[in-house]
């Protein structure tokens, strides 16, 4: 087995050309033998001609004696390395060839004497043959037969040395095309070559890095468009699992270090059992954010993996928005937000349910966390055709336009100053997000600052 692509395409290149000149060079030979041939037996009819029009002068001349005006005809014309034979109807009536034939068909085996001038070959002294052309030529009242006849080695030695020269050449002709198919073949795949170097050196602490090339419009130029494509979402990927691991780091750092300070302090020395319950209830609390931070990091990283299934059923999508509005009420409660319901009709869905539930819950809490006390979170679910749309909205402090296409993200936080202060872990946003894009919908936020936020769910109705 070759590994070498250029190897191999040169090779193949080899064969293609063999192929193709073995079919062109016997193609030439075919046509240039016929054509020799074609001439040959021209050259032998003129001759036959000649022949015929110096046996009319001589019967002429010897009044009509055939035997005579043969033998003058023949002793007449000498034309090297011809041989010549004169028939009337029944006899030979003189000839230079070596055997006396007695006919026309016996002189050319298998001729009509009903069509002329017949070509044939027969055998002689010459070893290659001897091309015979025989004319008839009414003179007179009478039909006479002219025979011409010459060797064939001329033009088999011309044969020979057309084939010699292409069993030189075909040789030679793969080999320089084999060379030239070689060099043609290392030029093509140098670019190829060199993105493979360029790839080569190219690692996780480089990933910015991209592929060089000359043309971009050619295969090569889209094969490296698409590796450079690749490598900027392998680039954008490392920098976000750097970014969620430093944010994730950051996140369980905080109630880590709490809880380790708690218990260092409680063991530092003998305390009241208050103290030790107080200090114990610290710990359990942040255990709690450590326990959901874990939680909504293992969502995330299975819906990544794609290993977190999809669970479809049927239910009413406002009976679960009504579900999940009663168990916000409990914060409502504690912030002193007023939580507010629109009313809808029945609204059939197809979709995971549990999924669904916890995306409108992080945006409930979400938007009760950021609102103020004295204001309100209303929630309003509509039909339409061929999707359902479901808004959350709340009259909180509202996001700058700048933080507004990062909401989504994995441990933003708009408000730096107030980032842990409610327990909350940045991932609830992105959380819903994703159980949005699971069923094929869409979430868009519009905000004002100091007048509040709305998020807008579209579902659509063959979700899944």
């Amino acid at each position: 087995m070759i590994n070498s692509v250029r190897i191999r395409l040169t090779l193949w290149y080899v064969v293609a050309f063999g192929i193709l000149l073995a079919g062109f060079s016997g193609f030439v030979y075919v046509v240039l033998s016929q054509t020799m041939y074609s001439r040959f037996d021209r050259s032998l009819l003129n001759a036959a001609l000649v022949v015929t029009g110096e046996f009319k002068s001589e019967l002429e001349e010897n009044s009509g004696n055939l035997t005579e005006a043969a033998n003058q005809t023949l002793s007449e014309l000498r034309i090297p390395e011809t041989s010549i034979a004169i028939f009337d109807d029944k006899r030979l009536l003189g000839t230079n060839l070596d055997r006396e034939p007695r006919s026309a068909s016996e002189l050319l085996p298998g001729a009509s004497l009903e069509h002329f001038p017949a070509f044939g070959t027969v055998k002689g002294n010459d070893p290659e043959g001897l091309r015979v052309a025989v004319v008839s030529a009414g003179i007179g009242d009478k039909e006479y037969f002219i025979g011409v006849l010459q060797p064939l080695s001329d033009l088999a030695q011309q044969l020979r040395s057309i084939r010699r020269i292409f069993y030189v050449g075909f040789p030679v002709s793969l080999f320089v095309a084999g060379i030239g198919g070689f060099i043609l073949a290392k030029k093509s795949f140098a670019p190829v070559v060199a993105m493979c170097n360029q790839a080569e050196s190219i690692g996780a602490k480089n990933l910015h890095e991209r592929l060089s090339v000359k043309n971009n419009d050619d295969e090569l130029g889209q094969l490296a468009y698409v590796f450079n494509d690749l490598l900027s979402r392998l680039d954008n990927s490392f920098d976000g699992m750097r970014k969620f691991t430093a944010d994730a780091s950051h996140e369980l750092r905080t109630p880590l270090s709490i809880i380790r300070g708690e218990a260092d302090v409680a063991l530092s020395q003998d305390r009241d059992p208050s103290e030790y319950r107080e200090a114990l209830s610290i710990i359990q609390d942040e255990a709690k954010r450590l326990s959901r931070i874990v939680d909504d990091m293992m969502a995330l990283a299975r819906s990544d993996a794609g290993q977190r299934p999809m669970h479809i059923e049927e239910f009413y999508l406002n009976d679960l928005v009504e579900e999940c509005c009663k168990a916000a009420t409990v914060l409502t409660l504690r912030k002193g937000v007023t939580l507010n319901i629109e009313p809808s009709p029945d609204t059939p869905f197809s979709g995971d349910e549990d999924l669904l539930r916890r995306m409108l819950l992080n945006l409930l809490d979400n938007a009760i966390k950021y609102t103020p006390t004295g204001g309100s979170v209303s929630v309003e679910l509509m039909t339409e055709p061929g999707e359902a749309k479901l808004v959350v909205s709340d009259t909180g402090m509202g996001i700058p336009a700048v933080d507004v296409p990062h909401v989504f993200e994995r441990f933003y936080r708009a408000d730096k100053a107030r980032s842990r202060a409610d327990g909350g872990t940045g991932l609830g946003l992105a959380i819903a997000k994703w159980v949005v894009e699971a069923h094929k919908g869409s979430i868009e936020l519009t905000s004002t600052p100091g007048r509040g936020s709305r998020f807008t769910v579209t579902l659509p109705a063959d979700a899944v």
